[in-house]
Order: C-alpha cells, then sequence, then structure tokens
C-alpha cells in the first residue's frame, strides 16, 4: 500500500510539474519586442508632399524655370537655412503667368550647412517622383522643407491643415509624463523666434514656421497649431501638426521618428493590428491555463477515485 502511494505521489508531482512548466512558458517573457520601440530620426526622412493636379508640359518654359530655381535653392544652403527666389530672376524682369516660378527651401534651426543641403538635396530629387510635372510642390521633410508654385506665395499667411497626426494614448495613470507634455507645448507658444525648440525631461518639443512670415504672422500660425497640437495629442505618447506655414509637434526620447507617418518610422503611430494581435495572444494565454486547470481538475479525480477504490478493496478483504 505504501508503495503504491509512493508512486501515485511522485506520478503526480511529475504531473503538477508539467502543466506549470507549460504555463510559464505560454507566458511572453520581457525580452519580446516592446510597445514603444526605439528609432533614430534622419534629417533626409520624407514627412509628406502636396502636389497640384494641374501640370506643365514636358520642355515648357516652365520647366526650364523650375530646373534652374531648384539648382539654385540647393547652391544657397551654403550660405541659408532659408532662401526664397523668383525665376526669371532680376527685379526687372516682369512676371510671366505659367512661366513664372516661385519657391522657397528651409531648414530646422539645428542643422549644419552641410545636413542642410543634404536634406534639401533629398527633397528635391524627391519631387520628380512624387509630384512629377506639377505646377505647385509643398514637400516636407524631418528637419527641411522645399516649397515652389507657378503663383506667388510669399509673405501670405496660410492655415490649411497638411497633416495632423497623434501618437498611441499615454495612459491616465502616468501623470508625471502628462505633466512633461503638458509644459512643452504650452511653453511652445511663448518666444518670438520663427524656430522654437523646448524639452522637459524625455519630452522633445519642436514649432516652427516658413520666414516669408511676419513675426506677427508667424505667431498667429504656431498659435493655430500648437492649439491643435493641445486639444488633440495632449494625451498621446507624440503628435504633430502640420499647417501650411508653420507645424508644432512632441514626442519622448529626443526623437520625433516615432511620430511619422511613413514606412521608415511607425513607433509612434497607433496601430490597431497590434492591439488585435495583443488581445489573441492573451486570449490564448487565459484559454491554455483553463485547459490545463480542467486537465489537472481530472487528474486529481482520478487519482482520487482510484484511492477510494483502493481503499475500498481493502476494506473488503
Amino acid at each position: 500500500m505504501s508503495l503504491f502511494k509512493s508512486k501515485m505521489f511522485k506520478t503526480t508531482t511529475t504531473l503538477l510539474c508539467f502543466f506549470l512548466t507549460s504555463v510559464i512558458l505560454m507566458v511572453p517573457t520581457s525580452s519580446a519586442a516592446t510597445d514603444n520601440p526605439t528609432y533614430s530620426a534622419s534629417t533626409d526622412t520624407f514627412i509628406y508632399a502636396n502636389c497640384s493636379p494641374a501640370k506643365f508640359s514636358p520642355g515648357s518654359a516652365y520647366e526650364t524655370n523650375l530646373k534652374s530655381l531648384l539648382s539654385s535653392l540647393v547652391t544657397s544652403t551654403v550660405l541659408n537655412r532659408y532662401n526664397n527666389l523668383t525665376v526669371p530672376f532680376g527685379s526687372g524682369v516682369k512676371p510671366e503667368p505659367d512661366v513664372t516660378v516661385y519657391g522657397l527651401f528651409q531648414c530646422s534651426v539645428d542643422l549644419d550647412p552641410t545636413s542642410c543641403s543634404s536634406c534639401v538635396s533629398r527633397a528635391i530629387a524627391l519631387v520628380g517622383n512624387t509630384c512629377p510635372n506639377s505646377y505647385s510642390v509643398f514637400l516636407q521633410m524631418q528637419n527641411c522643407l522645399v516649397r515652389y508654385d507657378k503663383s506667388s506665395f510669399f509673405g501670405v499667411q496660410d492655415k490649411t491643415v497638411m497633416l495632423k497626426k497623434c501618437g498611441q494614448p499615454m495612459g491616465f495613470y502616468d501623470q508625471d509624463a502628462l505633466t512633461r507634455v503638458s509644459d512643452v507645448i504650452g511653453s511652445l507658444g511663448s518666444g518670438s523666434e520663427p524656430d522654437r525648440t523646448r524639452m522637459n525631461g524625455d519630452v522633445l518639443g519642436m514649432a516652427q514656421c516658413t520666414e516669408d512670415l511676419s513675426p506677427a504672422q508667424c505667431q498667429d500660425c504656431l498659435t493655430d497649431a500648437i492649439g491643435q497640437l493641445r486639444s488633440d495629442c495632449l494625451m498621446a505618447q507624440g503628435g504633430y501638426v502640420y499647417l501650411s506655414k508653420c507645424y508644432a509637434r512632441f514626442s519622448f526620447g529626443g526623437s520625433h521618428a516615432r511620430q511619422t507617418p511613413n514606412s521608415n518610422f511607425g513607433g509612434e503611430k497607433y496601430d490597431k493590428d497590434d492591439d488585435d494581435n495583443n488581445i489573441g495572444k492573451t486570449l490564448v494565454i487565459i484559454i491554455g491555463i483553463i485547459t490545463l486547470v480542467i486537465l489537472l481538475v481530472l487528474l486529481l479525480a482520478f487519482l482520487g477515485k482510484k484511492l477510494r477504490k483502493l481503499q475500498d478493496d481493502k476494506c473488503c478483504r
């Protein structure tokens, strides 16, 4: 009898260890991919482009002037981080409809001339594939922009929303992070400079308006962009609002790469598929645990039945 009980105990212990090991293996470990991976920002990363549906004819005078304009913009990055030009050149030249090209470039204030030139050159290289033969193009990179049109837009206020996006929800429990974000977004609204960088802990915020605007126009544009950023993205882990003549954005960890929409980024964008995958994994774990518990109960019931039968046989002898 004691030998039988000993064997039954060993069998039960072995099965319990097997079940517990199975449960542990089903639970994801901390080495799995995190929800907020770190991405490195690039000055040459494409953000968005806005192309006019109206097209010019290849080989036209407009195309010739456009090529001259774009070449001159790249050249001027050596000495400036902002410049606007009109082609044909010269104050005495009378603009001709559908022939004259107005254009500008602008780099972030923290870019050195080499990085600025690289960013603008990359943007211009993308124009041909992104907006072939368009009369009007607005192409925004991570840290620079290039814009041209057949009509002058210099000094004209324009607060049209070009692109707006918020990151994944931060969660109400992280009050310290919410405070830092609120502080950074709020501080972006103060100041007179067209380029603004604010930081609080690991939260970095940036705002910029094109330098063809007057200080009053710049502040008006930034107030609008910052207001939308606060109202729409305050509870998010990052976000941006790009208007036609300015933008405001913020992120955690000092990189805005986590809040951009294209395939070069991706950490900050809210992805429903990720949530669906996480929910699916959780359900699999729960179902697995329930199944193992049921099997364990059945095993214990079987062992109990065997023990009772053994006791009955002993009593009947």
